[in-house]
């Protein structure tokens, strides 16, 4: 490079011209610098982009269409443009012969270049591993794949943030050890100050490992109900039914009661059939085993175990326990199943004759105590 510039600038413009210098720099390493630049702009965008298309071709290549549309390439491609552009810059500085700092300032800047479109190739690239394994997660019936996807993606951005700036800080010879020792010896102080912190992380590997809940679950966490959107490194976000978004710390997960509403089989029903007093027993007898078959031919209930006795005697009623089951997972099957269950004995009780009982009392007033008041 250096013959061929200097060749065509001494035989354009002159060996004197051509040898001019200004600041340390001859105009034919200037005219170096400039080509230099261009061909790596240049270089760096087709690679970036033909890499670009291959790595996220090659990771959504199971995917639709509409996926990788809504996951733009241009997001990979430049921070791959930056790294390859620090690469040829960094290559194309040596043959110039530049001044030794002339030539250590831009050989440092390449390099923290190189290293910050590394660090963001990384980043993007585990963006684009969260859409693959998501798709993979929804693949399965397990919903802690939902959960996991998105945590291993976030481990994948510190690492490369952390790997990068320890090297930008070393290109540029900043004092890592001297730093470290700091750390080290006001390790304490730190350690008081982000003790909230490695509880949360510790929460979140507590999650991981025994995860006592998925993306989806309905949960109650304390005194909080929801469903559970969202599981990072600090904190968990519920939604709850009034559609407000709860944020929990994680190490509460350590010491908090979770009850998973979401892993129900089953969802109970009991409650109390009240009958009136003037109920005969045969009608009794005959209601509790309406109320039984009724219990067998529903859709949704559970029909290994179940109760419909007469249960005890109310101040007003005769009281008829009902306990069963229904099986299903969601809240508005179990609405509707309960519905339809009641609707049911409401008809049967109808059908036999039965009525009801509500809340009375019955007064006695004896006839010598009304003509003693009057």
């Amino acid at each position: 490079m250096q013959i061929n510039i200097q060749s065509i600038f001494e035989s354009t413009l002159g060996y004197s011209l051509a040898n001019s210098s200004w600041m340390g720099i001859t105009l034919w390493q200037s005219a170096g610098l400039f080509l230099v630049l261009f061909l790596a702009l240049v270089v760096s965008s087709i690679i970036a982009r033909v890499s670009a298309s291959v790595v996220t071709r090659l990771v959504l290549n199971r995917a639709s269409e509409d996926d990788i549309k809504s996951y733009p390439i241009e997001k990979l491609h430049r921070p791959l443009n930056i790294m390859f552009l620090g690469w040829i810059c960094l290559l194309g500085l040596y043959p110039l012969h530049l001044t030794p700092f002339l030539l250590s300032t831009l050989v440092v800047a390449a390099k923290i270049m190189t290293y910050y479109g590394v660090v963001m190739v990384g980043w993007r690239s585990a963006d684009i591993l969260q859409i693959y394994l998501s798709k993979k997660a929804e693949a399965t019936e397990n919903k802690f794949d939902d959960l996991l996807a998105p945590l291993i993606c976030r481990c994948i951005k510190v690492t490369f943030f952390i790997i990068g700036g320890f090297s930008i800080a070393e290109i540029l010879k900043l004092p890592i050890s001297s730093l470290l020792a700091g750390l080290g010896i006001g390790g304490i102080a730190i350690a008081m100050a982000a003790k909230e912190t490695v509880a949360n992380v510790f929460g979140s590997l507590t999650i991981l490992v025994d995860h006592p809940f998925s993306i989806g679950h309905w949960v109650v966490i304390g005194e909080v109900e929801g469903t559970v959107e969202h599981v990072g490194f600090r904190s968990t976000r519920l939604r709850t039914f009034y559609n407000s978004l709860v944020t929990i710390p994680n190490a509460e997960m350590l010491t908090a009661k979770v009850d998973n509403m979401g892993e129900r089989t089953y969802r109970r029903i009991k409650t109390t059939l009240s009958l009136t007093y003037n109920t005969p027993p045969d009608k009794i007898d005959a209601f509790c085993v309406g109320v039984r078959k009724l219990i067998d031919e529903h859709p949704i209930t559970r029909k290994d175990y179940y109760h419909v006795y007469f249960n005890g005697f109310n101040d007003s009623s005769l009281d008829i326990l009902l306990y069963c089951f229904l099986e299903t997972p969601e809240w508005g099957d179990e609405l509707k199943g309960k519905h339809d269950l009641f609707l049911s004995i409401v008809k049967l009780a109808q059908d036999l004759g039965v009525e009801f009982a509500f809340p009375t009392r019955t007064l006695h007033v004896s006839s010598g105590q009304l003509s003693s008041t009057n």
